[in-house]
């Protein structure tokens, strides 16, 4: 039943989620779960060199009742970006070995653990759009806290606090941004470009059946793991669809009913991915066709290994000619080709009224979309680290 739900909102038209009421804010996340921890020296077992050493910035959680110990730790490592409140390191993952001695064991998985500074947060938090604690939020939430992890969105691990820091551990992409996939290769083949392509349609999927809005979708919030999965990242900006009741009031997605439309939030997100409704920050917005709408972007610059405009606004030239149907010959004057499909279904995704545009069932069975022309690209792990 609630499978069939979503895939009527998958499929509604805007004309339809319109018609269900009045546009509402977004409603609230459930609360986080956010867990005391202690990060000390420890001692660290190696089973590769059978050694042990004692080594720095081992977290773990705190237990309330004293006669219990963690089974599991992080040996928190190399920073590999930056982050708004703080940064993301790279981390491993430690399993108990000894309880008397309090000896760590190195497993050989390693995590992400995105370190957030509680001065930056008490500073910053009401003067930005993006907010950590409501991406930890929307990530406990999607992943059910760490039962349920869809292997096309992020999820989050454990979240633990000190003092100073909150910690949130999320699973690790070893094949980095797939942002840095086209950088690499100027654009991709039609085949490559839809084996990514079904992945974030995936993701975006999963973010809807949880009554999700990203708001921030781009190639830089696309991660790659070590089995070529794509992952949607970095939920920051993200907002909690709300949804009609049968008796007129607001619920959120487990009622089983149609969503409505969001007041506006602030303009928000990288200015080349933003729908032009959200850039004029003026109308009502559907969640569900403002992340199509980025995703409808990070197609067409994997195909054609460019942006296709500054700003989805009536001063920029190419937004213009692209939502005035002319997408095709724009690509002709860059001598930038694809295929006749390909540019059918960016066309039909480039709608600058959102009452025309596709929704997610109409792109997911697109001729373009269901092609049996797929070709997995061999993983070349992309990460870039920064210095301590």
């Amino acid at each position: 039943m609630e499978e069939i739900a979503h895939l009527s909102n998958a499929a509604a038209s805007y004309g339809l989620i319109e018609s269900m009421g009045a546009p509402a804010d977004p409603i609230s996340f459930p609360e986080s779960r956010i867990f005391r921890c202690s990060r000390v020296q420890a001692l660290v077992y190696d089973p590769n060199t059978l050694t042990e050493r004692l080594l720095y910035n081992v977290v773990y959680r705190e237990l309330v009742a004293q006669t219990k110990l963690p089974f599991r730790a992080y040996l928190i490592g190399r920073k590999l970006r930056k982050a708004i409140y703080g940064c993301v390191r790279l981390t491993s993952v430690l399993h108990l070995r000894d309880r008397d001695r309090m000896v760590w064991e190195l497993t050989g998985q390693l995590v992400a653990v995105k370190i957030i500074d509680w001065n930056m947060l008490r500073q910053m938090r009401n003067k930005r759009m993006e907010d950590p604690i409501k991406e930890i939020e929307c990530l406990q939430y999607i992943s059910n806290y760490g039962d349920e992890l869809h292997p096309n969105v992020v999820g989050s691990l454990e979240v633990l606090c000190d003092e100073l820091y909150i910690y949130s551990f999320m699973p690790f992409c070893l094949g980095g941004e797939l942002f840095t996939h086209v950088e690499r290769d100027g654009r991709f083949t039609e085949p490559v470009a839809r084996f990514w392509f079904h992945q974030i349609l995936q993701g975006l999927y999963q973010l809807q059946r949880k009554g999700v809005c990203h708001r921030d979708l781009s190639l830089e919030n696309l991660m790659v793991d070590e089995r070529t999965n794509c992952l949607i990242i970095d939920m920051g900006m993200c907002v909690r669809v709300p949804y009609s009741s049968r008796d007129g009031s607001i619920c959120d997605v487990s009622a089983g009913t149609l969503r409505r439309l969001i007041r506006p939030q602030g303009a928000c997100g990288k200015p080349v991915y933003v729908s032009p409704e959200v850039l004029s920050n003026i109308e009502p917005f559907d969640g569900f066709a403002v992340d199509l709408w980025a995703a409808g972007v990070v197609l067409f610059i994997m195909l054609v290994g460019l942006p296709p405009w500054e700003f989805a606004h009536e001063s920029d030239p190419r937004f213009n000619m692209i939502c005035q149907g002319s997408l095709m010959s724009l690509l002709n004057q860059w001598r930038r080709a694809i295929s006749p499909d390909a540019g059918d279904l960016l066309q039909k995704m480039f709608q600058k009224d959102a009452r025309h545009r596709l929704s997610l069932i109409e792109v997911m069975d697109h001729k373009w979309v269901t092609s049996g022309n797929i070709s997995p690209p061999p993983l070349n792990p992309i990460i870039r680290c920064e210095q301590n």
